[in-house]
């Protein structure tokens, strides 16, 4: 694995699906450019209710795309992204299943922020067939680290 291929990758896999960001990285591919690259920063885009419910990446920056309850935008995002993140940093971005992070990471690039990545899979994926999630794809069923609160 090498960064010049996973970039690549990443780019194409957004282009296929005709969206704008810098790119979808899978778990493995983003702890990897995380562990690599001197500015990037992995921000969880989740409720604060599904940090306490399922866990987190410590060390990881705390910004919610939309709030509990209703899970509506949240106002603020802008201004809190600003505060922890420049456009010139590669941000990585992490929810429950990869949805709200994608929505996340084209609203940034449209904002300036040209290496915005979503993270496929988010932090536990899609359920399995009994229900469970963290086991079919995501943070979680990669086995990179992660805490229980």
């Amino acid at each position: 694995m090498d960064e010049q291929t996973i970039l690549t990758q990443a780019t194409q896999r957004v282009q296929a699906k005709g969206k704008h960001y810098a790119g979808d990285l899978s778990p493995e591919e983003a702890h990897f450019l995380l562990q690599r690259h001197p500015h990037a920063k992995l921000v969880d885009v989740r409720s604060h209710p599904e940090l306490e419910f399922s866990g987190f990446v410590e060390g990881c920056c705390h910004i919610p795309w939309k709030l509990y309850p209703g899970m509506v935008p949240n106002p603020d995002f802008d201004q809190q992204i600003d505060a922890n993140a420049s456009p010139e940093d590669w941000i990585f971005l992490l929810c429950r299943t990869g949805g709200r992070s994608e929505e996340a990471a084209e609203h940034l690039w449209h904002r300036g922020f040209q290496h915005a990545f979503n993270i496929l899979g988010g932090f536990e994926g899609k359920p399995d067939p009994l229900g469970q999630r963290g086991k079919l794809e995501g943070w979680k069923a990669a086995g990179l680290p992660w805490r229980h609160p």
